[in-house]
């Protein structure tokens, strides 16, 4: 009788050891960056996740003003698991507050080793 009973232990024990690893990956400073229409700041990452393999455990972006320049970082960190994924190509993105920018003068934002005047429109790079 012991042996039937270890035999859903050792099933569900070989199942977890053909599943598929979870591989993360971490994007820093990558993509592009803009000013919507409401003054907030979004960071789109590059490339595409899929719904059926890829799971965003986080992503965020800070802002802050350095003397006339809006210095803005993003992370995203996706896991992933499994190579029989869905061709869905979701986006993944982070919005943060803008810092109070002054009135006057040209003020610029930087992300990513690029820098654009910001304007009235979205100042996306």
């Amino acid at each position: 009788m012991t042996r039937f009973a270890l035999a859903p232990l050792f099933a569900l024990a070989l199942l977890a050891a053909c599943a598929d690893p979870v591989t993360s990956r971490t994007l820093t400073d990558e993509g592009t960056a803009c000013i919507d229409e409401a003054g907030d700041i979004e960071v789109t990452f590059p490339g595409c996740i899929s719904s059926s393999c890829d799971t965003v455990v986080s992503a965020t972006c800070s802002a802050e003003l350095v003397d006339s320049v809006v210095v803005v970082t993003g992370e995203a960190v996706i896991e992933s698991q499994g190579d029989m994924c869905t061709d869905d190509c979701g986006i993944v993105q982070a919005t943060c507050t803008a810092p109070e920018l002054p009135d006057g003068g040209e003020i610029t934002m930087s992300y990513a080793g690029t820098q654009v005047a910001i304007d009235a429109e979205c100042a996306g790079f």
